[in-house]
C-alpha cells in the first residue's frame, strides 16, 4: 500500500491478506445465515455499477479516538472504483483498471501505483464487486440485530476470514429482503474499527468509463510507486 501520512484512514485494506478459496461442501440449508449471505451475493452480482454516499468512522483503540468522514463512492465493473472524500478534507481515491490514484489536494501531491491490479483488494470488500462466493473465504453467521443496530427489515451478517488476514471480522447489516448492504464495519486484528455506512443508493445508471479517469492537476507533485 502507498504510504500518504495526510490522507484519511483507507477505504478498504488493500494489503494482501494471503487469503485463498477454499471449497467447502455446500452449506445446510438449516443454516439460518445461508439465505442472507445468497441474498447479498444476488444483489451485487446483478449490478453493473454502483453510486453511494457514504459515512466512514475508524476508531483507534489505542488513541481512544473516532474520526469521522464523509464522501461518495462509485463502482463499475469491472475494476473501476472511486472514493471521493469530502469532509472533513478533500481526498480521492481512483482506480482506473490499470492504477490506482491517491491524491491528496491539501499537499497538492498524488501517489500513483502503476502496477495496481484490483486482484489485490482482500476480501473484505468482495461483496461490492458480486464475485464468487462470500462461504468460499468466510465463516457466516448471524449476527445480534439490537449489538450492531440493525434497523428493521435488516439483518447482520458476521463474516470471519477462514484463512489469516489483517481484520478480524467483516459485519455487515443487510436488507432482508433485497440484499443489499446498508453497512460495513471491518474489524482489524489490531483491535481498530472501520466502519462505513452507505446512504443513497443508486444502481446501474449506466456510468461511463472516463468517470473513473484520473489526470493530476499542473501544479501537483505526481510520486511514483
Amino acid at each position: 500500500m502507498l504510504a500518504l501520512a495526510a490522507a484519511p484512514e483507507p477505504p478498504l485494506v488493500l494489503a494482501d491478506s494471503g487469503a485463498k478459496k477454499v471449497t467447502k461442501a455446500p452449506t445446510s440449508k438449516a443454516d439460518p445465515a445461508a439465505g442472507l449471505v445468497g441474498r447479498v451475493e444476488a444483489y451485487y452480482k446483478d449490478l453493473q455499477d454502483y453510486s453511494a454516499a457514504f459515512i466512514q468512522t475508524y476508531t483507534r483503540v489505542a488513541l481512544s479516538k473516532t474520526s469521522e468522514s464523509r464522501g461518495e463512492l462509485t463502482l463499475k465493473k469491472p475494476g473501476l472504483m472511486k472514493w471521493r472524500y469530502e469532509k472533513p478534507a478533500e481526498k480521492l481515491w481512483v482506480v482506473d483498471g490499470e492504477r490506482l490514484w491517491v491524491a491528496d489536494p491539501e499537499e497538492m501531491q498524488v501517489f500513483v501505483d502503476e502496477n495496481y491490479k484490483t486482484t489485490e483488494l482482500t476480501t473484505s470488500i468482495q461483496f461490492l464487486w458480486g464475485e464468487g462466493k462470500l462461504t468460499d473465504t468466510f465463516n457466516a453467521k448471524v449476527g445480534d440485530k439490537a449489538k450492531y443496530d440493525a434497523p428493521a427489515g435488516h439483518g447482520v451478517l458476521v463474516l470471519t476470514p477462514k484463512k489469516g488476514a489483517t481484520f478480524s471480522s467483516l459485519v455487515l447489516v443487510v436488507n432482508e429482503k433485497t440484499g443489499e448492504v446498508r453497512s460495513s464495519t471491518i474489524y482489524e486484528t489490531a483491535g481498530n474499527k472501520n466502519h462505513f455506512e452507505f446512504r443513497d443508493v443508486r444502481i446501474n445508471q449506466g456510468l461511463e468509463r472516463s468517470a473513473f479517469t484520473y489526470t493530476p492537476p499542473a501544479n501537483f507533485e505526481v510520486i511514483y510507486r
